[in-house]
């Protein structure tokens, strides 16, 4: 996932952790776009044919599905040629993996012609259209992880996947899972701290997954509605949720949305969070925030 990955587990053995890594594992093996014969990669090239997937990519579409919706659209996972079109078709941790698509793939569609067949397993894409899991792929796989981990007897666990957090069951202490937030405008600096008894946080910015394409510098935030890179006044979006896949898409919505609209748009989806300018203004969900710089924390959202 090109990420940096962390699991704490309450009460558990080092055997949990390695079960989360493998698990981890397996979900990029099915998720990746890099990979072609992940069932991601499958689904983009099949054609409109039904494609044989593991359950787990059943959830994962069906999130993407009802992350569209919730969002009003904004959050969109077929962004994806106007992704490879800037230059974001090699994976930045792995030069040996290129995602390659289908002549004629386009941004947009309906996601709503989306076949899934529970009963078979199968997924069926429009032709012309594409999926790319991104963020809310982490943020899923994290609440997957987190799930697993109490099913196999962790009393409590929290799951990071490239700063997506995802926090269940028993805390490590009374004050909660403690999460900092990365200050957006220096990254060697966290800028909050949150306490949290369970869910998700998740951070969405156009700082990080930059790369230079045609001579300037480019960033992964596209906007469906134009299908370019997104010219929004947010650098950054933090916002928790009750599950991970929700947060990154709240996060990435209201990050586009900008900054007159994105908290309006988090307190009308019952969520909570902060949006930062690029005039370097903190605007937050919360009543009374004492946004005060913190020691480092060792759950970070960025």
């Amino acid at each position: 996932m090109a990420s940096a990955a962390q699991v704490l587990v309450i009460d558990g053995g080092d055997e949990l952790a390695n079960m989360a890594q493998l698990h981890l594992e397996h979900l990029e093996r099915r998720w990746s776009r890099f990979i072609a014969t992940s069932d991601i990669s499958r689904m983009n090239t099949g054609a409109g044919g039904p494609v044989a997937v593991a359950p787990e990519t059943l959830v994962l579409v069906t999130a993407m599905i009802e992350a569209w919706h919730l969002t009003g659209r904004r959050f969109d996972p077929t962004t994806l040629p106007a992704l490879i079109a800037a230059g974001y078709a090699t994976s930045i941790s792995d030069p040996q993996r290129t995602t390659v698509l289908p002549d004629g793939t386009c941004v947009g569609g309906d996601l709503q012609q989306i076949i899934i067949d529970a009963d078979a397993s199968t997924v069926a894409l429009p032709v012309g259209l594409a999926l790319d899991p991104g963020g809310l792929g982490k943020g899923l796989a994290a609440d997957l992880t987190a799930e697993m981990l109490l099913g196999r007897g962790a009393a409590g666990a929290l799951v990071s996947i490239g700063g997506d957090l995802v926090a269940v069951g028993q805390p490590p202490g009374l004050e909660g899972w403690v999460v900092a937030v990365e200050d957006p405008w220096d990254d060697d600096h966290d800028l909050l701290a949150l306490a949290i008894e369970h869910g998700a946080v998740a951070t969405s910015s156009t700082r990080t997954r930059r790369w230079t394409h045609e001579g300037r510098s480019r960033h992964h935030l596209i906007d469906p509605a134009s299908g370019l890179e997104a010219q929004t006044d947010l650098v950054a979006v933090t916002v928790t949720a009750p599950t991970g896949w929700e947060a990154e898409a709240l996060a990435t919505a209201a990050l586009l949305t900008g900054s007159d609209g994105a908290i309006e748009f988090l307190t009308g989806h019952d969520a909570e969070g902060f949006a930062f300018t690029n005039a370097r203004q903190v605007l937050s969900t919360f009543d009374d925030v004492a946004a005060e710089p913190i020691l480092s924390q060792p759950n970070r959202s960025r």
